[in-house]
């Protein structure tokens, strides 16, 4: 009889094993995850000891903000972000910085003046957000235009030096005719760099055919004339070299345990914040040790999170309160000690430069170079006195130049 018994135990496990790994080849099947798994195992495998000294934090939030022309919601939404971010403050007394993604093909001025004035009051910055499919170069290029001269009579996307700069995030994770309809343009990275784009924010891009097949990295990306040019990762110091596009800003990708038998007890974490998926502790553990960082100093640390914060009720009660409060406090209290954390909140323009800094062998605080690269934007000048600003400016740019002069321009 026991046996038998254990012949039945033994058979239940081997069916058990084999219905649970059936489930799970779908599971990342249809979730796509074999585009990125590959990478990701490489990654983890090869991720550097933690360094000795403070780990520098930096902590973006990416809004996919799509109001759909609703000013009431809009200002609401203003008004209960200002409630949070007085709460908070990183290791330099500043309060969460929140860069909204704003599309192109919703331009309403009543909304763009609301966002003008979040912007001078230090809670953040405005980029584009642009929605578009079956298009070609030229009228990519048109929209575009449009796009970035409406922006500008608000003072976002040109800097104080007046260059016209932005950071990039695609409707419907379409970048670079990824799946063939949201897009169109198969040298779209060309042409978002002619505009003056310096970085792409749009993935990762979970379940879709636009994941691409590098994880938890800032890399650059070189248009290649075919679909998704974004795949293959070159160094980020190939944009100074003028061998690449644009920069590609990722957010951390973990893959961790749960005790979700819906998610056959293991969750994969793209780092969205977003109604279904609470931000708790544990995700925010996550995002940190996925250790997103540029290779030059695994010292910085970045921690880009996404929401479409006012798409619906729900996403925005996520992303204002209270679970994303909590968050805030707990990095507050547990990632900014000054001796194995330094918080820092920072918008996609400060990450953008922060990295390239990095890339380029950057020593000393990482305040120097803030503004190193991408100038503030004008909008952003009256929250600053224009000469105080600009000497930041160059203040990075003069620790950037003795960079330029070393040889890692000349490899």
């Amino acid at each position: 009889m026991r046996w038998t018994s254990n012949r039945l135990a033994v058979a239940f496990v081997a069916c058990f094993l084999s219905l649970y790994a059936t489930a799970t080849a779908v599971r990342i099947h249809e979730r796509k995850y074999y585009a990125f798994l590959t990478d990701y195992v490489r990654r983890e495998a090869l991720l550097p000891a933690a360094s000795p000294g403070p780990t520098h934090l930096f902590f973006l939030f990416a809004d996919h903000f799509e109001p759909d022309w609703d000013v009431d919601r809009t200002r609401e939404w203003a008004k209960r972000f200002r409630a949070l971010a007085a709460h908070h403050l990183d290791s330099r007394g500043r309060p969460p910085q929140h860069t909204w993604f704003y599309p192109g093909e919703q331009i309403d001025p009543r909304i763009l003046s609301i966002l003008q004035q979040l912007v001078a009051d230090d809670l953040g910055e405005v980029e584009l957000h642009y929605h578009h499919s079956y298009d070609d170069a030229t009228m990519l290029g048109n929209g575009l235009r449009s796009a970035i001269a409406e922006f500008q009579a608000y003072g976002f996307l040109k800097t104080i030096t007046g260059k016209t700069a932005f950071a990039f995030v695609h409707g419907n994770e379409g970048l670079d005719n990824a799946d063939g309809e949201y897009c169109g343009v198969n040298d779209e990275l060309r042409v978002l760099h002619a505009f003056g784009c310096f970085a792409d924010y749009t993935c990762p891009a979970l379940y879709h055919d636009a994941q691409r097949p590098v994880v938890n990295r800032i890399y650059a990306a070189r248009d290649d004339d075919q679909p998704k040019s974004y795949r293959t990762a070159y160094p980020l110091i190939d944009l100074k070299r003028g061998r690449a596009d644009l920069a590609i800003f990722e957010d951390p990708i973990s893959i961790g345990l749960t005790w979700n038998a819906r998610r056959l007890f293991v969750d994969v974490d793209d780092a969205n914040v977003h109604a279904t998926v609470p931000v708790t502790p544990s995700r925010i553990r996550r995002w940190i040790n996925a250790r997103v960082h540029v290779p030059e100093r695994p010292d910085w640390v970045f921690v880009k999170v996404f929401a479409h914060s006012i798409s619906t009720p729900e996403d925005e009660e996520e992303a204002l309160e209270p679970n994303f409060d909590a968050a805030l406090r707990q990095l507050e209290l547990n990632y900014n000690d000054g001796n194995r954390y330094v918080l820092h909140y920072v918008t996609a323009r400060e990450a953008y430069n922060l990295a390239m800094a990095a890339a380029m062998g950057a020593k000393g605080p990482p305040e120097e170079y803030f503004d190193s690269e991408i100038a503030p934007y004008v909008a952003d000048a009256a929250r600053w006195n224009r000469d105080s600003a600009e000497e930041r400016s160059a203040r990075g740019a003069r620790s950037l130049a003795q960079l330029h002069s070393s040889s890692v321009l000349r490899q």
